[in-house]
């Protein structure tokens, strides 16, 4: 008897001081191909996500910064996501903005698109935008796992699309868990 409470005392030790443990986020990294690009558009090479607790920070390497639109549609589970618009022609100011609706929503639902606080950082030198979307933009900070598909547009149409689709138009990652 003395030794089974030693066991459950020491698992319900063991059990709370690992369920006090600080929350990482979650990331997930895909890369595509480079060279896939159709037309003059960005061709994505790479893309990171990290579901933090306080924002959604998404990183996209492009193979050359060219004039282009990058758009990353966050799905949060089982909810209606939002899409991070960034218009860069290097000649001049960049546009970014909300919209409501991820790619994968059959009809837009309750959205932050109105939210103020999205951050968009072109870096010519290293071929990159990062966007940072504050978490109170998606669904009023009350999410947990999302997902993203990226998409690139040249002026007159789709360029390129990560990851790539298993089936369908475009793919979308694996659920990041919020930390």
């Amino acid at each position: 008897m003395k030794r089974a409470l030693t066991v459950m005392a020491a698992g319900t030790t063991a059990a709370l001081v690992l369920g006090v443990a600080p929350a990482h986020a979650e990331g997930v990294t895909f890369d595509d191909p480079q060279g896939d690009a159709s037309g003059r558009g960005g061709d994505i090479v790479r893309t990171t996500v990290r579901n933090l607790d306080r924002a959604v920070v998404v990183k996209v390497q492009l193979a050359g910064a060219v004039r282009s639109d990058v758009i990353v549609s966050v799905d949060p589970r089982g909810a209606s996501g939002v899409r991070l618009i960034s218009d860069y022609r290097g000649d001049r100011p960049t546009r970014s903005f909300v919209l409501p609706g991820a790619f994968s929503d059959r009809r837009p639902g309750r959205s932050d698109a109105d939210c103020g606080g999205l951050r968009v950082r072109w870096n010519d030198d290293r071929d990159t935008v990062v966007m940072r979307l504050p978490s109170r933009c998606l669904q009023g900070g009350d999410y947990g796992a999302i997902r993203l598909a990226v998409l690139t547009e040249n002026g007159t149409g789709d360029a390129d699309s990560a990851p790539a689709p298993e089936r369908g138009d475009i793919g979308s990652s694996a659920w990041v868990s919020r930390g």
